[in-house]
């Protein structure tokens, strides 16, 4: 029995023993299967040797407790009490244990952190009306803590509010924002929104947090394709325009028409009517040749509401234009016929007295005849010096009324022939040609619409390729992660406050990236004509098994390998944005994962970088010994003023591309300044453009310059460097 006894203690005691870390693991850390998350953390001895030591120490200590607190025979009231002991002491360490354990934390940078995705981020509208998508929103915090969020659906094309709200959410909780998003009908090419929460901790007394806000956005590319009805009344639209555009050209031939026949009639006739009647036509014309091209505008934009509401005007403005044209020409082809006829009339007046004076005519005859002839000759000549077609009419209407009476009473007359004393004049009067065209119509055809985005209600052309030269976009590139128990995600915040600011300023955020493969088309995030801004992350990789591929954490490799995740990076972002390429801007470590990039593939992909804190010549004294003690080793040995990493990265052939440095100083760091972190001879780089901001230290605080100077709250002169960079304002 007392062998059955000590065995079952002892089994008891280790059980307890394990109690306090399972509990840990099971609140604290871990989500899902509470046992074998539990087995998998006890398996990682690197983290697990702290807990591990703890269970030791706590079974021996409760074995102890139950072996002097045996009850004897009929003593169970001590057994209860060995019990209740227990426990109590088990609580306690927990508790102890898990408040250090927060609090230092805390101290490490382990505040609030957002996590937010989309079950897709990407949506296609053709036939369907509209589609659903649902934004997951958790966040990892103290568990004592609770969080206060604010959320924002914001669309990017029209600058418009889609909802806004606010919510609670604990380490435990998630929250489901659901949306169905519908199909836009204003012939977008493509739309952008984007879902925004920022949420900040409460403080209590169990919650330790500065109550900052922390962010995750997420971009949404709403893509449209024509439905069947919409290309139906595309069609219906690009008929009526091609009718337009015919109508327009017969005007045309019309008008040229007129035109010609008014300098035709110039000469012979007063053009004045006809000047008076169509001085307004050019206007017109070129009024609505104006409104044709606008139409044809509003069709290469899709704005197929506006051609619905000003098709019909354009339509009335060429019918009347052409119903005026065709009164006019057929009025001056009227007066062209009127002419001739005159002009064959004066014709048959004079081969008439020419007649006559071979006739044998009476004295009485011959005398009636040369005075007809005066009167002819007379009247020709008045019907060159007389404009008005009316005064025309008249006169040769009376000398045809002259001849005639002469033609006839020199019929019934029979004598020597008359001796004509006036010569009839023999000039001629040419008839003048109506003009017709005669052109056929060509067969018009009409190129299709253009794609059209919007950004802020500013809608234009979608950007194709020939924007891949123009608004390249900026990658934000964090550091090194000090405390190597952060989850790696942590690391996407370190920038935010300068990309924040960029956003305000017309950059579109485009949230945070990870690498990933591509399965989308080709630039879904460059048709906006503005620059996208994305963090991204060296810490995750892809881990891909015949089942699909799963984004994992690494955050222990070295400065090598995450040039070569950075590689991926760019590529990502250029596919995605459509861009030649890319501005990145890298804080501390970051600044060294892109020079080795660079080193290595070279600076064809990069516009320019923008390098802040960046220890260029590496660390030493107590920032390299305390680094690795929390953080990730390698990324520590690399950055070693000492190491291989730093000594090739700084004797490599310089690549001429534009690099801009900025320099944090004002903090003491033993015999020169600095940012607290990175001396100023180390952050120095001869080949860059270098600028120096001034700041301070509270190492009590534990805030250090080389975080702080990146905040614009702060030290607003780090963002209007950086942005004047961004413009081209370097000067």
């Amino acid at each position: 029995m007392e062998k059955r006894g000590y065995f079952i203690r002892l089994i008891f005691s280790i059980i307890l023993g394990f109690l306090p870390s399972f509990l840990f693991i099971v609140f604290f850390v871990q989500k899902g299967a509470p046992l074998s998350n539990y087995l998998d953390f006890l398996l990682n001895l690197n983290v697990s040797l702290l807990f591990w030591s703890l269970v030791i120490i706590l079974s021996f200590f409760i074995f102890i407790i139950l072996s002097i607190l045996k009850p004897k025979e009929g003593h169970k009231r001590n057994k209860f009490i060995a019990i209740i002991l227990i426990l109590f002491i088990l609580v306690a360490v927990f508790l102890v244990f898990a408040q250090s354990y927060l609090y230092t934390g805390f101290l490490l940078g382990s505040d609030i952190l957002v996590r937010l995705s989309v079950d897709k981020d990407n949506l296609f509208f053709e036939d369907a009306p509209s589609e659903e998508i649902t934004f997951k929103t958790s966040v990892a915090m103290n568990p004592f803590c609770k969080a206060q969020c604010q959320y924002e659906f914001f669309d990017i094309s029209n600058g418009k509010n889609i909802e806004e709200g606010y919510f609670d959410l604990t380490s435990i909780s998630t929250k489901y924002k659901k949306y169905v998003v519908n199909r836009n009908d204003s012939f977008q090419s493509q739309g952008l929104s984007r879902f925004k929460v920022s949420c900040k901790s409460q403080k209590t007394r169990l919650c330790y947090t500065n109550e900052d806000e922390n962010e995750r956005s997420i971009l949404i590319t709403l893509n449209y394709a024509p439905s069947t009805g919409e290309n139906q009344l595309k069609e219906s639209f690009k008929e009526k325009i091609i009718s337009l555009d015919k109508a327009f050209y017969a005007l045309n031939i019309r008008l040229e028409e007129l035109n010609l026949n008014i300098i035709s009639i110039s000469n012979s006739i007063s053009i004045e009517y006809f000047l008076k009647q169509t001085a307004g036509l050019p206007d017109a014309f070129l009024e609505t040749n104006d409104s044709l091209k606008k139409i044809k505008g509003l069709w290469k934009v899709q704005d197929f509401s506006s051609l619905e509401e000003q098709m019909p005007s354009l339509k009335n403005k060429i019918e009347n234009l052409d119903l005026k044209a065709e009164k006019l020409n057929l009025s001056l082809l009227s007066n062209i016929s009127l002419y001739n006829t005159l002009i064959n009339n004066l014709a048959n007046s004079k081969n008439t007295l020419k007649r006559i004076s071979q006739l044998n005519l009476t004295s009485d005859a011959c005398s009636k005849l040369n005075n007809v002839i005066i009167s002819f000759n007379d009247i020709n000549k008045r019907f060159t010096e007389k404009s008005n077609l009316s005064e025309k009419e008249i006169l040769v209407k009376n000398i045809s009324l002259e001849v005639k009476e002469i033609d006839e009473y020199s019929a019934s007359e029979s004598n020597p022939v008359c001796l004509v004393n006036n010569a009839i004049i023999e000039k001629s009067w040419p008839k003048i040609k109506p003009v017709s065209l005669n052109k056929p119509i060509p067969e018009f055809s009409l190129a299709e619409p253009l794609k059209i985005c919007c950004f802020y209600g500013k809608c234009e052309v979608c950007c194709d390729e020939n924007c891949s030269q123009k608004n390249y976009p900026v990658i934000f590139l964090h550091g090194h992660s000090i405390n190597r128990a952060l989850a790696a995600d942590y690391s996407l915040d370190s920038l935010i406050g300068i990309k924040k600011k960029l956003a305000n300023k017309g950059y579109i955020d485009a949230g945070a990236m990870v690498i990933s493969s591509l399965n989308e088309e080709k630039g879904l995030w460059g048709r906006v004509n503005a620059p996208i801004e994305v963090t991204a992350s060296y810490y995750f990789d892809v881990y891909k098994t015949e089942d699909g591929e799963t984004i994992v954490p690494s955050k222990t490799d070295s400065l090598d390998t995450y040039a070569l995740r950075l590689k991926d990076i760019i590529r990502i972002v250029k596919y995605r944005t459509n861009k030649d390429k890319v501005i990145i801007i890298a804080h501390s470590m970051g600044g060294l994962v892109t020079r080795k990039y660079v080193e290595v593939f070279g600076s064809a992909d990069i516009d320019k970088i923008i390098l802040t804190n960046t220890p260029n010549h590496g660390i030493d004294d107590n920032v390299r010994r305390y680094c690795a003690v929390i953080g990730p080793g390698a990324a520590c040995s690399d950055m070693d003023k000492d190491s291989i990493f730093i000594n090739k990265l700084n004797n490599a052939p310089i690549r001429d591309f534009p690099i801009y440095n900025l320099i944090g100083i004002g903090c003491s760091m033993g015999a020169e300044t600095g940012d607290g972190i990175v001396k100023n001879s180390s952050q120095y780089l001869d080949y860059a453009t270098n600028y120096y901001v001034m700041g301070s230290c509270d190492e009590s605080n534990l805030e250090f310059f080389h975080e702080t100077m990146i905040n614009p709250n702060k030290y607003p002169e780090t963002y209007e460097i950086i942005s004047s960079i961004l413009k081209n304002e370097t000067a």
